[in-house]
């Protein structure tokens, strides 16, 4: 009869326990997925290659389950402002597109991730180059030119990228490539080898 009695009593303390374990772990299991997602849109208002500093918008989407392994499309539109003060008004716009894909170690899911990957680089725009020429008649009279040329680029770069994401959808990140061109034509005329460089602090938001 005592045993009948605490079966009876100790029946709903059992449900109720396993009920609370229940709801105990079911947000653990959906926090991971739904508090990080994989796509990212950000801008970067401080944005820097070796032409210049300007500005950028990237998108960044994962393309598996485990967040190990992203695409990322970043738009970039920089000036040679340094090019602008002692050329007049030759600033050197160039706009560049650079696909890429980026792969987290452990994971892009988390607060502070690390990522590297490859990317293409695809570049146009203009080049001033100044010219200097001397009066033989007037040794101390100089005369500069300026000619402003189209540039065309195609290039690799290994990017190394941080994202940081203090809350579910703000974003931040930090990103810096370097690479080299495979095509660099100035005026249509090849102009050898040179260095690409991409940096610059961004903000977005992650969905």
């Amino acid at each position: 009869m005592f045993r009948k009695k605490f079966m009876i009593m100790a029946l709903p303390l059992l449900i109720s326990g396993v009920a609370k374990a229940q709801s105990d772990e079911a947000p653990a299991k959906s926090t991971t997925h739904n508090a990080y997602n994989s796509n990212i849109i950000a801008i970067a208002p401080i944005q820097f290659t070796e032409n210049g500093v300007g500005l950028s918008f990237s998108y960044e989407k994962g393309i598996d389950k485990g967040g190990i392994v992203s695409y990322y499309l970043p738009l970039i539109a920089t000036f040679n402002l340094n090019n602008n003060v002692s050329n007049g008004d030759h600033q050197d716009a160039m706009f560049y597109f650079s696909p890429g894909l980026k792969f987290y170690p452990t994971s892009s899911y988390g607060n502070v991730k690390y990522a590297i990957g490859p990317s293409l680089v695809i570049g146009a725009g203009e080049k001033t180059k100044s010219s200097t020429s001397y009066d033989p008649n007037y040794p101390y009279t100089t005369t500069t030119t300026y000619n402003t040329q189209s540039k065309f680029i195609v290039g690799i770069l290994v990017n190394n990228s941080l994202n940081i994401n203090p809350t579910e959808h703000f974003y931040l990140g930090l990103d810096f490539g370097f690479g080299f061109t495979y095509i660099n034509k100035i005026g249509g005329k090849n102009d050898g080898i040179t260095g690409v460089v991409q940096s610059g602090f961004k903000i977005g938001y992650r969905f």
